[in-house]
């Protein structure tokens, strides 16, 4: 991928060293951190990865500092459409609800901003499918889940209505699945709900599929060789990792998350669901753990600890590497970071 291998400085700030990582089952809370970001500090590796994603080995994996966002932010939807990253919506200057749209063009390692999004948002589901970008719900600007769907053409820099979600609802799962958008769970306007809807971009319309055993929000998901897996989220930090087939639109449970937290971030790299960071909002701790979960041997297994704690954040993976822009260095709302950190071999 040029915009790592071959950019210049100021692009690729920093590559982590090797160094040792926790596992200790209680977590690693991290201090807030400096929303201009820092260079990473060492991290720890071990074991081999392989997948679709690209062979690597965990044991070359390491964190780097990409190039800094424009404006720091959190609570925000995170979606790749083809070499492109963006960054929608969330928490700026410690002030909820944003019209934040922020591009990443991976060919050149440059930030841009793009057309706001129609309404200000946080916590909002945002997809990449079809040729378009998609965000899908959130809190809207009163502090309620909303029922938005809108649709950025990057052809035209414009953004589009499309037919709203059959429940308003933030802090939900959005994933891609069979050429389709999958809305999983989030707060609703009568509390956590396991609700699972399904938004058809040839039609512009939305049906319902079997909703998750567990209700709740703030989780994390990610699709693993066609099937859907969430782990974590709140009330509470919860442990709870269920996976989806849409081949029987069925629902199982497989081993639970290593440590408990809400308010992370989930990735498939390599053919394993990665679950990033998040906080205990209870103990208003950040942590910094990154565990990969391998639908082979139905284990988990620790990659290395983020430089610094990230809650409110999401994940894109482009091609072997994984990308975290943004994210809050202390739990809640108040701190925001610019850092863009990647996991690559290197």
């Amino acid at each position: 991928m040029r915009w790592l291998a071959g950019l210049g400085a100021g692009v690729l700030l920093a590559v982590a060293a090797c160094g040792s990582g926790s596992s200790a089952a209680s977590g690693t809370p991290s201090a807030a951190g400096s929303a201009s970001g820092s260079t990473a500090p060492p991290v720890a590796s071990a074991g081999p990865i392989t997948g679709p994603a690209g062979a690597a080995s965990l044991a070359t994996l390491r964190w780097a500092d990409g190039a800094q966002l424009p404006v720091a932010v959190s609570e925000v939807g995170v979606a790749q459409l083809g070499t492109q990253v963006h960054v929608l919506g969330g928490y700026v200057g410690g002030q909820a609800h944003s019209t934040t749209h922020l591009v990443l063009d991976t060919a050149t390692g440059r930030w841009r901003t793009a057309a706001p999004l129609p309404v200000r948002l946080d916590h909002v589901g945002a997809v990449g499918l079809a040729g378009r970008i998609y965000a899908a719900g959130g809190y809207g600007s009163a502090g309620r889940p909303t029922s938005v769907l809108y649709a950025y053409d990057p052809a035209t820099d414009r953004w589009q209505t499309k037919a709203p979600l059959p429940v308003a609802r933030t802090a939900a799962v959005a994933v891609t699945l069979g050429g389709r958008l999958h809305l999983v769970g989030g707060k609703g306007p009568s509390g956590d709900t396991g609700e699972h809807d399904v938004y058809d971009p040839s039609t512009d319309r939305w049906s319902t599929a079997a909703p998750m055993p567990t209700a709740r929000d703030h989780a994390a998901g990610a699709v693993v060789a066609g099937l859907l897996h969430v782990a974590a989220g709140r009330p509470g930090g919860m442990t709870v990792h269920e996976v989806y087939d849409p081949a029987t639109n069925r629902w199982a449970t497989l081993p639970p998350l290593p440590h408990g937290r809400s308010s992370a971030a989930g990735a498939s790299l390599g053919g394993r669901f990665v679950v990033i960071g998040g906080e205990d909002a209870a103990e208003r701790v950040v942590y910094t753990e990154v565990d990969a979960y391998d639908p082979t041997t139905r284990r988990w297994s620790r990659l290395p600890d983020l430089p610094g704690g990230r809650q409110g954040i999401g994940a894109v993976v482009m091609g072997d590497r994984l990308l975290v822009p943004g994210g809050g260095p202390s739990a809640g709302g108040a701190l925001q970071s610019k850092r863009l950190l990647v996991l690559a071999s290197g």
